[in-house]
């Protein structure tokens, strides 16, 4: 078809411009990939981490792309918190529309050595934050009536068994049962309710053990791309979640992990 041939109906597209974002645990890793991802599409975006300091560094370099940002330093272990940060992003540009429930923790451990402050670490980090932060984000787009964009990231642990991340895997797990759920209660206000599950994503954090080259040996014969996720991969899922483009979907979950749970 010539590219210059107009469709007899309208398309959506990735154009977020005048729509404002929250990414939590966005100064690192896939996080960070998102809020740059978002922001060159036209959100404007805030910044969260327990960190003042590394959440005003990210929005600066956003900023000096052209974007717009800010940082608020936020425990989302902390229902205060995270209530504070919704309020604080509808002081700053009056409104939200996309909701990015990022933040999250893994402790690798046998389930028989895990302590109870470390379970509840794990569980407040990557289940507890995605529930009080969906609530207040959609407490906030019913009441501005236009609807929003809720976004939770799982994982595959959540879809499979992991050994000595049993914890980690259950909280994730949890969160897909908790996006449906949320997908039902919210969809009478136009809030759609979306997850997504990366597989092995390389970050900074663990490239160490990602590069070597008999962990990539013992890895890759699981996985059929024979190769690690790359953080600008993930993040283009959530710009597909946070977009027009997938309006007709809520409740669901796109897998992104080279095909690691196809055996």
């Amino acid at each position: 078809m010539d590219p210059n041939t107009k469709l007899p109906f309208a398309m959506p597209n990735y154009d977020l411009t005048g729509k404002v974002a929250i990414v939590t645990g966005g100064t690192k890793g896939i996080g960070y990939g998102v809020v740059m991802t978002l922001a060159y599409y036209g959100a404007k975006v805030v910044v969260t981490s327990r960190h003042q300091d590394d959440c005003d560094n990210v929005a600066k370099e956003v900023t000096a792309l052209g974007g717009n940002a800010v940082g608020i330093k936020t425990d989302v272990r902390s229902k205060a918190e995270i209530d504070n940060l919704v309020a604080g992003t509808v002081e700053k540009y009056g409104k939200l529309d996309i909701m990015v429930n990022n933040a999250g923790v893994a402790i690798t451990k046998p389930m028989l050595e895990m302590s109870e402050e470390e379970y509840n670490t794990v569980l407040d980090s990557n289940l507890r934050s995605v529930y009080f932060g969906s609530a207040a984000a959609a407490k906030e787009m019913i009441k501005q009536g236009h609807g929003g964009r809720i976004i939770n990231m799982a994982s595959i642990g959540g879809l499979i068994g992991t050994k000595n991340i049993s914890t980690y895997g259950a909280s994730k797990a949890a969160v897909l049962n908790l996006t449906k759920g949320m997908a039902i209660e919210f969809g009478k206000y136009n809030i759609t309710v979306n997850s997504v599950c990366p597989g092995y994503v390389k970050t900074a954090l663990n490239a160490e053990v990602l590069d070597n080259p008999k962990y990539q040996e013992k890895m890759f014969h699981k996985i059929p791309l024979k190769r690690w996720g790359t953080i600008p991969e993930v993040a283009a899922i959530v710009l597909f979640l946070a977009s027009d483009f997938s309006g007709i979907m809520t409740g669901s979950y796109l897998v992104a992990d080279m095909g690691t749970t196809c055996g």
